[in-house]
């Protein structure tokens, strides 16, 4: 039976930074669960981390290429394809995915779905409302720093998991 706990071990190599620790400890479990895509998608990220680019861009392909609808395996190419200094022109993709670069379109786009909503929202809810599946050329704290940049957003916090973000509102003026 498979054991549900190994996020556990998976948080406590990350924590210690033991980057080489969690190839061995994913390979392992890719040996021993071969059909897991979840075990798969860890791998691929353990050797991104571990700065293992050309082996993250060989072991994604081979998954890219039997399972291109999910996104998670595109993303770890694309992290160790611009690691290395390559694009996303340097990869044959079976499905070419989407990637979000920091441009007006972005804050265009955030300011269209904050504009009806009245609770303030966090970065996250963005990016999953707006771009569910689509790759970010970009970190959060840049994009908290671009939205910051625009008069449109009133921003409350500097953290980008925990600032919440509204767009600006006019006050209606009173006429008597």
């Amino acid at each position: 039976m498979r054991d549900f706990e190994t996020w556990e071990d998976i948080c406590d190599f990350r924590e210690r930074r033991d980057y080489e620790g969690l190839v061995a400890y994913c390979q392992d479990d890719v040996r021993r669960y071969p059909d897991d895509l979840y075990a798969a998608e860890r791998l691929a990220h353990a050797y991104v981390l571990n700065g293992n680019y050309e082996r993250a861009i060989e072991f994604g392909a081979r998954m890219h290429h039997d399972y291109p609808e999910i996104s998670c395996f595109q993303h770890h190419i694309l992290d160790a394809l611009f690691a290395i200094g390559k694009s996303e022109n340097d990869f044959d993709w079976v499905i070419r995915p989407t990637i979000i670069r920091l441009d007006n379109n972005v804050a265009d786009r955030c300011y269209e779905f904050l504009r009806p909503k009245h609770k303030p929202r966090h970065l996250a809810d963005l990016q999953f409302g707006i771009w569910h599946d689509d790759y970010f050329a970009f970190t959060d704290e840049e994009m908290l720093r671009y939205l910051r940049d625009d008069p449109r957003f009133v921003i409350v916090g500097n953290s980008p998991v925990t600032a919440e973000i509204t767009v600006a509102r006019r006050r209606k003026s009173r006429t008597t």
